[in-house]
Protein backbone atom coordinates (compact mmCIF):
# COMPACT_ATOMS: atom_id res chain seq x y z
CA UNK A 1 0.00 0.00 0.00
CA UNK A 2 0.89 3.74 -0.91
CA UNK A 3 0.47 6.13 1.71
CA UNK A 4 0.25 9.94 0.21
CA UNK A 5 0.74 12.67 2.49
CA UNK A 6 -2.15 14.64 0.68
CA UNK A 7 -4.19 12.62 3.47
CA UNK A 8 -5.33 14.17 6.56
CA UNK A 9 -2.50 13.22 8.89
CA UNK A 10 -4.39 11.74 11.79
CA UNK A 11 -5.49 8.65 8.64
CA UNK A 12 -1.55 8.46 8.13
CA UNK A 13 -1.03 7.67 11.58
CA UNK A 14 -4.06 5.52 11.59
CA UNK A 15 -2.15 3.36 8.76
CA UNK A 16 1.12 3.17 9.69
CA UNK A 17 -0.45 1.89 13.44
CA UNK A 18 -2.27 -0.74 11.11
CA UNK A 19 0.86 -1.80 9.64
CA UNK A 20 2.65 -1.81 12.97
CA UNK A 21 0.11 -3.96 14.36
CA UNK A 22 -0.05 -6.18 11.70
CA UNK A 23 3.64 -6.90 10.64
CA UNK A 24 3.37 -5.14 7.55
CA UNK A 25 6.65 -2.97 8.50
CA UNK A 26 8.46 -5.90 7.80
CA UNK A 27 7.79 -6.59 4.62
CA UNK A 28 8.66 -2.75 3.41
CA UNK A 29 11.29 -1.98 1.62
CA UNK A 30 12.66 1.55 2.42
CA UNK A 31 14.67 4.21 0.87
CA UNK A 32 18.20 3.96 1.58
CA UNK A 33 20.74 7.04 2.08
CA UNK A 34 24.13 6.42 0.12
CA UNK A 35 27.38 6.76 2.23
CA UNK A 36 27.78 10.34 0.92
CA UNK A 37 23.93 11.61 1.87
CA UNK A 38 24.93 10.27 5.29
CA UNK A 39 27.85 12.76 5.23
CA UNK A 40 26.50 15.41 4.72
CA UNK A 41 23.94 15.24 7.42
CA UNK A 42 26.72 14.17 9.86
CA UNK A 43 27.34 18.19 8.98
CA UNK A 44 24.67 19.55 9.74
CA UNK A 45 25.56 23.13 9.80
CA UNK A 46 27.02 24.98 6.32
CA UNK A 47 27.39 28.83 5.45
CA UNK A 48 26.39 30.51 2.40
CA UNK A 49 29.27 33.50 1.53
CA UNK A 50 27.32 35.13 -1.36
CA UNK A 51 29.29 37.55 -2.62
CA UNK A 52 29.95 38.69 -6.73
CA UNK A 53 29.16 41.82 -8.81
CA UNK A 54 25.43 42.20 -7.30
CA UNK A 55 27.83 43.80 -4.32
CA UNK A 56 28.70 46.39 -6.17
CA UNK A 57 25.67 46.89 -8.37
CA UNK A 58 23.84 50.64 -7.92
CA UNK A 59 20.41 50.82 -6.51
CA UNK A 60 17.82 50.00 -9.67
CA UNK A 61 20.43 48.63 -11.72
CA UNK A 62 19.04 46.31 -14.59
CA UNK A 63 20.39 42.63 -13.93
CA UNK A 64 23.89 41.97 -15.39
CA UNK A 65 24.56 45.33 -16.35
CA UNK A 66 26.73 46.23 -13.56
CA UNK A 67 30.17 46.59 -15.36
CA UNK A 68 33.21 44.04 -14.71
CA UNK A 69 34.91 46.88 -13.33
CA UNK A 70 32.40 47.57 -10.68
CA UNK A 71 33.86 44.49 -8.85
CA UNK A 72 36.51 45.90 -6.75
CA UNK A 73 37.56 44.68 -3.36
CA UNK A 74 39.93 46.04 -1.58
CA UNK A 75 40.37 43.89 1.35
CA UNK A 76 39.21 41.13 0.42
CA UNK A 77 40.31 37.63 2.52
CA UNK A 78 39.11 34.26 2.52
CA UNK A 79 40.18 33.06 5.25
CA UNK A 80 38.24 35.65 7.51
CA UNK A 81 35.06 33.88 5.45
CA UNK A 82 36.25 30.41 6.29
CA UNK A 83 37.43 31.21 10.37
CA UNK A 84 33.97 32.88 10.77
CA UNK A 85 32.26 29.79 9.55
CA UNK A 86 34.18 27.33 11.44
CA UNK A 87 33.86 29.24 14.82
CA UNK A 88 30.12 29.00 14.25
CA UNK A 89 30.42 25.25 14.00
CA UNK A 90 29.96 24.91 9.99
CA UNK A 91 31.57 22.13 8.57
CA UNK A 92 31.89 23.11 4.98
CA UNK A 93 31.17 26.70 3.03
CA UNK A 94 28.93 27.29 -0.48
CA UNK A 95 30.73 30.11 -2.38
CA UNK A 96 28.61 32.00 -4.92
CA UNK A 97 30.70 30.91 -7.92
CA UNK A 98 28.31 32.57 -10.35
CA UNK A 99 25.90 34.77 -9.26
CA UNK A 100 22.59 35.47 -11.65
CA UNK A 101 23.88 38.27 -12.95
CA UNK A 102 26.22 35.99 -14.32
CA UNK A 103 29.78 37.60 -13.02
CA UNK A 104 32.62 34.63 -12.47
CA UNK A 105 34.37 34.76 -9.63
CA UNK A 106 37.22 33.06 -11.77
CA UNK A 107 38.89 33.33 -14.53
CA UNK A 108 36.68 31.48 -16.48
CA UNK A 109 37.19 30.84 -20.58
CA UNK A 110 33.41 31.03 -21.14
CA UNK A 111 32.80 34.36 -20.73
CA UNK A 112 35.01 37.90 -20.17
CA UNK A 113 32.41 38.51 -17.60
CA UNK A 114 34.49 38.02 -15.09
CA UNK A 115 36.73 38.64 -11.59
CA UNK A 116 39.65 38.52 -15.48
CA UNK A 117 38.16 41.87 -16.51
CA UNK A 118 38.08 43.60 -13.13
CA UNK A 119 40.26 46.04 -11.16
CA UNK A 120 40.75 43.00 -8.78
CA UNK A 121 44.60 41.74 -8.71
CA UNK A 122 44.32 43.56 -12.06
CA UNK A 123 42.75 40.87 -13.53
CA UNK A 124 44.59 38.07 -12.35
CA UNK A 125 42.75 36.58 -9.28
CA UNK A 126 41.01 34.05 -8.83
CA UNK A 127 38.82 34.11 -5.87
CA UNK A 128 37.18 30.28 -5.99
CA UNK A 129 41.01 29.23 -6.05
CA UNK A 130 41.42 31.46 -2.98
CA UNK A 131 38.07 30.33 -1.23
CA UNK A 132 39.22 26.80 -1.86
CA UNK A 133 42.70 26.81 -0.63
CA UNK A 134 41.42 28.43 2.59
CA UNK A 135 38.30 26.07 3.17
CA UNK A 136 41.14 23.17 3.06
CA UNK A 137 43.47 25.19 4.94
CA UNK A 138 41.13 24.78 8.13
CA UNK A 139 39.34 22.05 7.34
CA UNK A 140 36.61 22.84 5.65
CA UNK A 141 34.58 20.88 3.09
CA UNK A 142 34.05 22.97 -0.30
CA UNK A 143 30.68 23.77 -2.00
CA UNK A 144 29.82 25.95 -4.61
CA UNK A 145 26.69 27.92 -6.21
CA UNK A 146 25.51 28.18 -9.55
CA UNK A 147 22.05 29.20 -11.04
CA UNK A 148 21.50 27.63 -14.21
CA UNK A 149 18.25 29.09 -15.29
CA UNK A 150 19.75 32.45 -14.84
CA UNK A 151 22.44 34.18 -16.32
CA UNK A 152 21.42 37.95 -16.78
CA UNK A 153 24.69 39.37 -18.37
CA UNK A 154 25.25 36.87 -20.85
CA UNK A 155 21.09 36.57 -21.78
CA UNK A 156 21.72 40.24 -22.69
CA UNK A 157 24.45 40.17 -25.06
CA UNK A 158 24.18 37.16 -26.94
CA UNK A 159 23.44 36.84 -30.33
CA UNK A 160 21.37 33.69 -30.41
CA UNK A 161 19.91 34.26 -27.04
CA UNK A 162 15.67 34.46 -27.94
CA UNK A 163 14.55 33.83 -24.44
CA UNK A 164 13.30 37.13 -24.03
CA UNK A 165 12.96 38.40 -20.06
CA UNK A 166 15.61 36.66 -17.33
CA UNK A 167 13.00 34.95 -15.25
CA UNK A 168 10.91 33.85 -18.29
CA UNK A 169 10.57 30.45 -16.88
CA UNK A 170 9.43 28.99 -20.72
CA UNK A 171 12.88 30.46 -22.24
CA UNK A 172 14.38 26.99 -22.41
CA UNK A 173 11.90 25.70 -24.62
CA UNK A 174 13.51 27.60 -27.34
CA UNK A 175 15.99 24.93 -29.14
CA UNK A 176 18.71 27.67 -29.91
CA UNK A 177 18.49 28.72 -26.46
CA UNK A 178 18.68 25.29 -24.42
CA UNK A 179 21.51 24.12 -26.90
CA UNK A 180 23.33 27.50 -25.99
CA UNK A 181 23.08 27.64 -22.65
CA UNK A 182 23.81 24.23 -21.92
CA UNK A 183 26.75 24.40 -23.65
CA UNK A 184 27.76 27.12 -21.61
CA UNK A 185 26.23 25.91 -18.09
CA UNK A 186 28.26 22.84 -18.96
CA UNK A 187 31.58 24.41 -19.53
CA UNK A 188 31.79 26.22 -16.22
CA UNK A 189 30.47 23.12 -14.35
CA UNK A 190 33.74 21.27 -16.14
CA UNK A 191 35.88 24.31 -15.10
CA UNK A 192 34.62 24.21 -11.81
CA UNK A 193 34.65 20.72 -11.20
CA UNK A 194 38.14 19.86 -12.93
CA UNK A 195 40.22 22.85 -11.82
CA UNK A 196 39.59 22.65 -7.97
CA UNK A 197 39.43 19.46 -6.82
CA UNK A 198 36.81 17.80 -4.85
CA UNK A 199 33.95 19.53 -4.12
CA UNK A 200 31.17 18.04 -1.54
CA UNK A 201 28.10 20.48 -2.43
CA UNK A 202 26.68 22.10 -5.05
CA UNK A 203 24.09 24.18 -5.14
CA UNK A 204 22.35 24.20 -8.49
CA UNK A 205 19.99 26.93 -7.54
CA UNK A 206 16.26 26.96 -8.60
CA UNK A 207 16.39 23.38 -9.16
CA UNK A 208 12.51 22.22 -9.96
CA UNK A 209 11.29 25.72 -9.78
CA UNK A 210 9.05 24.77 -12.78
CA UNK A 211 7.20 21.94 -11.02
CA UNK A 212 6.43 23.86 -7.75
CA UNK A 213 5.00 27.29 -9.37
CA UNK A 214 1.71 26.18 -9.89
CA UNK A 215 -0.71 23.74 -9.30
CA UNK A 216 -0.11 21.51 -12.27
CA UNK A 217 3.87 20.78 -12.57
CA UNK A 218 5.08 22.40 -15.77
CA UNK A 219 7.83 20.22 -16.10
CA UNK A 220 9.10 20.78 -20.02
CA UNK A 221 12.67 21.21 -21.38
CA UNK A 222 13.34 23.36 -18.23
CA UNK A 223 13.00 19.83 -16.33
CA UNK A 224 15.05 18.12 -18.86
CA UNK A 225 18.00 21.06 -19.08
CA UNK A 226 18.51 20.55 -14.75
CA UNK A 227 18.66 16.58 -15.20
CA UNK A 228 21.66 17.39 -17.92
CA UNK A 229 23.04 19.54 -15.18
CA UNK A 230 22.76 17.56 -13.04
CA UNK A 231 24.00 14.35 -14.75
CA UNK A 232 26.86 15.60 -16.27
CA UNK A 233 28.03 16.89 -13.02
CA UNK A 234 27.71 13.77 -11.57
CA UNK A 235 29.47 12.30 -13.84
CA UNK A 236 32.62 14.90 -13.30
CA UNK A 237 32.33 14.19 -9.66
CA UNK A 238 30.32 11.46 -8.09
CA UNK A 239 30.24 11.96 -4.66
CA UNK A 240 29.42 15.79 -4.74
CA UNK A 241 26.06 16.46 -4.08
CA UNK A 242 23.71 18.68 -5.79
CA UNK A 243 20.77 20.13 -4.49
CA UNK A 244 17.52 18.25 -5.66
CA UNK A 245 19.23 15.50 -7.23
CA UNK A 246 20.79 14.55 -3.74
CA UNK A 247 19.52 17.04 -1.27
CA UNK A 248 15.80 18.86 -0.94
CA UNK A 249 15.06 22.20 0.17
CA UNK A 250 12.80 22.67 2.62
CA UNK A 251 10.64 25.17 1.04
CA UNK A 252 11.70 27.91 2.31
CA UNK A 253 14.28 30.46 3.39
CA UNK A 254 13.63 30.93 6.66
CA UNK A 255 15.47 28.19 8.59
CA UNK A 256 12.17 26.52 9.47
CA UNK A 257 11.55 22.97 8.74
CA UNK A 258 8.76 20.98 8.80
CA UNK A 259 7.88 18.25 11.24
CA UNK A 260 7.43 15.73 11.05
CA UNK A 261 9.88 15.37 8.85
CA UNK A 262 10.71 12.31 6.16
CA UNK A 263 14.24 12.09 4.69
CA UNK A 264 12.18 9.64 1.95
CA UNK A 265 9.70 11.22 -0.52
CA UNK A 266 8.35 10.37 -4.02
CA UNK A 267 9.26 12.46 -6.92
CA UNK A 268 6.68 14.18 -9.10
CA UNK A 269 7.18 12.07 -11.62
CA UNK A 270 9.41 8.86 -10.24
CA UNK A 271 12.97 10.19 -10.81
CA UNK A 272 15.50 11.61 -9.20
CA UNK A 273 15.69 14.78 -11.57
CA UNK A 274 12.16 16.52 -10.28
CA UNK A 275 10.81 17.97 -6.77
CA UNK A 276 8.79 15.93 -3.99
CA UNK A 277 5.37 15.40 -4.33
CA UNK A 278 5.27 17.50 -0.88
CA UNK A 279 7.42 20.54 -1.93
CA UNK A 280 5.22 23.39 -2.48
CA UNK A 281 7.35 26.81 -1.52
CA UNK A 282 6.18 28.21 1.80
CA UNK A 283 4.27 25.51 2.60
CA UNK A 284 5.33 22.47 4.93
CA UNK A 285 7.67 19.91 2.84
CA UNK A 286 7.30 16.64 4.96
CA UNK A 287 8.65 14.34 2.48
CA UNK A 288 7.15 10.66 2.62
CA UNK A 289 7.32 7.98 4.83
CA UNK A 290 7.25 4.98 2.37
CA UNK A 291 8.78 6.89 -0.15
CA UNK A 292 11.00 5.48 -3.16
CA UNK A 293 13.97 8.13 -2.88
CA UNK A 294 16.06 8.85 0.13
CA UNK A 295 17.07 12.80 0.42
CA UNK A 296 18.30 14.81 2.89
CA UNK A 297 16.61 18.08 3.55
CA UNK A 298 18.42 21.42 3.79
CA UNK A 299 17.35 24.71 5.14
CA UNK A 300 18.88 28.21 4.32
CA UNK A 301 18.42 31.26 5.70
CA UNK A 302 19.92 34.77 5.80
CA UNK A 303 17.16 36.31 7.46
CA UNK A 304 17.25 34.00 10.91
CA UNK A 305 20.83 35.19 10.80
CA UNK A 306 21.09 38.65 10.20
CA UNK A 307 19.21 41.69 8.48
CA UNK A 308 19.04 42.24 4.88
CA UNK A 309 19.28 39.94 1.60
CA UNK A 310 21.59 37.25 0.35
CA UNK A 311 23.85 40.10 -0.91
CA UNK A 312 25.16 42.90 0.46
CA UNK A 313 23.00 46.11 -0.16
CA UNK A 314 24.34 48.13 2.69
CA UNK A 315 24.59 48.14 6.74
CA UNK A 316 22.75 44.87 8.01
CA UNK A 317 22.56 43.78 11.97
CA UNK A 318 23.01 40.17 13.28
CA UNK A 319 19.13 39.27 14.81
CA UNK A 320 18.82 38.22 18.70
CA UNK A 321 20.89 35.26 19.98
CA UNK A 322 17.26 33.91 20.53
CA UNK A 323 16.50 34.38 16.97
CA UNK A 324 19.57 32.43 15.75
CA UNK A 325 19.24 29.58 18.20
CA UNK A 326 15.24 29.13 17.24
CA UNK A 327 16.70 28.29 14.01
CA UNK A 328 19.08 26.15 14.95
CA UNK A 329 16.25 24.04 16.67
CA UNK A 330 13.96 24.54 14.06
CA UNK A 331 15.94 23.37 11.14
CA UNK A 332 19.28 20.62 12.91
CA UNK A 333 16.60 19.98 15.59
CA UNK A 334 13.80 18.50 13.56
CA UNK A 335 16.09 16.62 11.15
CA UNK A 336 17.30 18.79 8.67
CA UNK A 337 20.71 20.81 8.17
CA UNK A 338 20.71 24.24 8.27
CA UNK A 339 22.77 26.64 5.78
CA UNK A 340 23.59 30.14 7.12
CA UNK A 341 24.23 33.07 4.78
CA UNK A 342 27.44 35.51 5.78
CA UNK A 343 27.79 38.18 3.59
CA UNK A 344 31.06 40.52 2.83
CA UNK A 345 30.60 43.82 2.03
CA UNK A 346 32.51 45.80 -0.35
CA UNK A 347 35.63 45.54 0.87
CA UNK A 348 35.44 42.12 0.78
CA UNK A 349 35.40 41.27 4.41
CA UNK A 350 32.33 40.22 6.52
CA UNK A 351 31.41 43.01 9.37
CA UNK A 352 33.10 42.34 12.50
CA UNK A 353 29.32 42.49 14.02
CA UNK A 354 28.85 39.83 12.12
CA UNK A 355 31.69 37.33 12.58
CA UNK A 356 31.34 38.15 16.15
CA UNK A 357 27.99 36.32 16.09
CA UNK A 358 28.67 34.03 14.50
CA UNK A 359 31.01 33.18 17.41
CA UNK A 360 28.50 33.90 19.47
CA UNK A 361 26.16 31.32 18.04
CA UNK A 362 28.90 28.79 17.73
CA UNK A 363 29.53 29.46 21.38
CA UNK A 364 26.16 29.34 22.70
CA UNK A 365 25.69 25.36 20.82
CA UNK A 366 28.56 24.02 22.45
CA UNK A 367 27.22 25.78 25.73
CA UNK A 368 23.94 24.05 25.50
CA UNK A 369 25.23 20.80 23.91
CA UNK A 370 28.76 20.24 24.95
CA UNK A 371 28.50 18.98 28.13
CA UNK A 372 25.51 16.05 28.41
CA UNK A 373 24.60 14.92 31.81
CA UNK A 374 24.20 11.50 30.45
CA UNK A 375 24.84 9.23 27.49
CA UNK A 376 23.13 6.31 25.55
CA UNK A 377 24.66 4.30 22.22
CA UNK A 378 22.30 1.58 22.53
CA UNK A 379 20.69 0.65 19.39
CA UNK A 380 17.58 -0.50 21.27
CA UNK A 381 14.04 0.99 20.20
CA UNK A 382 13.67 1.10 23.75
CA UNK A 383 15.92 1.87 26.59
CA UNK A 384 16.20 2.80 30.09
CA UNK A 385 19.47 5.22 31.56
CA UNK A 386 19.67 4.88 35.06
CA UNK A 387 22.09 7.41 36.98
CA UNK A 388 24.17 6.91 39.75
CA UNK A 389 22.49 10.17 41.33
CA UNK A 390 19.57 12.06 40.74
CA UNK A 391 19.70 14.37 37.64
CA UNK A 392 18.57 17.90 36.65
CA UNK A 393 17.89 18.28 32.87
CA UNK A 394 15.03 19.79 30.19
CA UNK A 395 16.75 18.39 26.93
CA UNK A 396 16.86 15.32 25.24
CA UNK A 397 18.82 14.72 21.84
CA UNK A 398 18.19 11.70 19.90
CA UNK A 399 19.41 10.11 16.70
CA UNK A 400 18.38 7.31 14.85
CA UNK A 401 20.73 5.31 12.90
CA UNK A 402 19.24 5.58 9.27
CA UNK A 403 21.64 2.84 7.16
CA UNK A 404 18.79 1.31 6.23
CA UNK A 405 16.31 4.30 6.42
CA UNK A 406 14.14 6.06 8.19
CA UNK A 407 12.04 4.11 10.78
CA UNK A 408 10.63 6.02 13.73
CA UNK A 409 7.67 7.67 13.85
CA UNK A 410 6.30 7.74 17.17
CA UNK A 411 8.16 7.86 20.52
CA UNK A 412 7.92 9.23 23.98
CA UNK A 413 10.32 9.82 26.48
CA UNK A 414 9.83 9.27 30.15
CA UNK A 415 11.70 10.52 33.44
CA UNK A 416 11.61 8.19 36.76
CA UNK A 417 11.09 11.20 39.45
CA UNK A 418 10.20 10.58 42.96
CA UNK A 419 9.94 6.60 41.97
CA UNK A 420 7.27 7.20 39.18
CA UNK A 421 7.57 7.12 35.80
CA UNK A 422 6.34 10.55 34.23
CA UNK A 423 6.13 10.84 30.82
CA UNK A 424 7.83 14.51 29.21
CA UNK A 425 7.91 13.90 25.61
CA UNK A 426 5.87 12.57 23.49
CA UNK A 427 7.32 12.89 19.56
CA UNK A 428 7.27 11.74 15.70
CA UNK A 429 9.95 11.82 13.20
CA UNK A 430 13.32 11.47 14.44
CA UNK A 431 15.62 11.42 11.56
CA UNK A 432 19.37 12.57 11.86
CA UNK A 433 18.37 14.45 15.32
CA UNK A 434 15.98 14.82 17.36
CA UNK A 435 16.29 17.87 19.65
CA UNK A 436 13.33 17.95 22.69
CA UNK A 437 12.80 20.79 25.06
CA UNK A 438 10.81 20.55 28.11
CA UNK A 439 9.98 22.21 31.35
CA UNK A 440 13.56 21.20 34.01
CA UNK A 441 12.86 17.76 36.14
CA UNK A 442 14.82 16.29 38.39
CA UNK A 443 15.06 12.20 37.71
CA UNK A 444 16.39 9.19 39.13
CA UNK A 445 16.65 7.84 35.50
CA UNK A 446 15.25 8.28 31.83
CA UNK A 447 13.09 6.12 29.66
CA UNK A 448 12.67 6.17 25.68
CA UNK A 449 10.61 3.90 24.15
CA UNK A 450 9.72 4.04 20.07
CA UNK A 451 6.10 3.18 20.01
CA UNK A 452 5.31 3.34 16.48
CA UNK A 453 7.65 2.65 13.41
CA UNK A 454 7.49 2.30 9.33
CA UNK A 455 9.20 -0.56 9.11
CA UNK A 456 11.21 -3.08 11.83
CA UNK A 457 13.33 -2.87 13.55
CA UNK A 458 13.82 0.84 15.01
CA UNK A 459 17.22 0.89 15.39
CA UNK A 460 19.12 4.33 17.25
CA UNK A 461 22.00 5.94 16.88
CA UNK A 462 22.34 8.00 20.54
CA UNK A 463 20.10 9.59 23.51
CA UNK A 464 21.70 12.41 25.10
CA UNK A 465 20.32 14.36 28.44
CA UNK A 466 21.19 18.02 28.83
CA UNK A 467 20.46 20.59 31.51
CA UNK A 468 20.15 23.76 29.61
CA UNK A 469 20.67 26.80 31.80
CA UNK A 470 19.54 30.55 30.96
CA UNK A 471 17.04 29.88 28.67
Amino acid sequence: MKISLSLPSIILTLLLTIFAATGRTQSIVLAKPSIDQLAFQNMEMGVFIHFSIDTYAAPGAIQGSTPASAFNPTHLNADQWVLAAKAMGAKYVVLTARHEQGFCLWPTKTTDYSIKSSPYKNGHGDIVKEFVTACRKYGMKVGLYTPPWIDSHWESIHNGYKGGETANINKLNDPVVYKLDLKKEKQQLKELMTNYGPLVFIWDDHFGRSDVLDSIPLGGRFREFYKEITSYAHSLQPHCLLLGRDVEHVGNENAHASYPLWNALNTIDGTIYTVSKTYKWDHANTGDPLGRLYRPQIAPTTNAFSTGGWMWNGPRKPQPLDRRMKAYYETVGRGSSIIINLTPDRSGLIPTDLVAAAKETGDEIKRRFGHPVAVSTSKAPVQIINFVVSKTFNHVVTMEDLHTGQKISKYIIEAKINGRWNQIVTGETIGHKRIDQFPTVTATALRFKVTGVVSKPAVMRSIAIFNVSGI
